[in-house]
């Protein structure tokens, strides 16, 4: 009886272990904005709630009905802009679309997208979430102006 206690003990201890390591692997997504889409419009635009953040990644999740979207175009605070084609449909049963940035040291202003039209028994939402870089990567260095 004595040894399965044990037994059971080192198993609940190497449990709280591994779940401790995978919480700190895990990642933070911050909300950044959303937007509901109707059947009369062909795009939609989110405007990035928090610019004075820096994001390497972007999560879009979507509540409601599918929908069908053609592609993104991602603005950035300094003027710049990304495009990304999806031509596939989303859906919130599925996985949420990631964007990942190649150039992790520009802020967000707003992404656009373009969907096809439907008629939809739920207005399909599309919320945006961000992955922040460290507070040590936003810091501007000392080269930096």
């Amino acid at each position: 009886m004595l040894r399965h206690r044990r037994v059971l003990l080192a198993a609940v201890l190497m449990a709280l272990i591994s779940a401790t390591s995978l919480c700190a692997r895990g990642q933070t997504w911050n909300f950044l904005g959303c937007t509901q889409i109707d059947g009369n419009r062909d795009h939609g635009r989110i405007e990035i709630t928090r610019r004075d953040r820096f994001f390497r990644t972007v999560q879009l999740r979507l509540t409601g009905d599918a929908v069908f979207v053609d592609r993104f175009i991602i603005h950035f605070g300094d003027g710049t802009s990304q495009g990304c084609v999806v031509g596939g449909r989303l859906s919130p049963e599925g996985r949420e679309y990631l964007i990942e940035f190649p150039d992790n040291r520009r802020a967000l202003e707003s992404i656009e997208f373009w969907y096809f039209k439907e008629h939809w028994d739920h207005h399909p939402s599309v919320s945006l979430y961000g992955n922040r870089l460290s507070d040590a990567a936003e810091e501007p260095s000392a080269g930096e102006s």
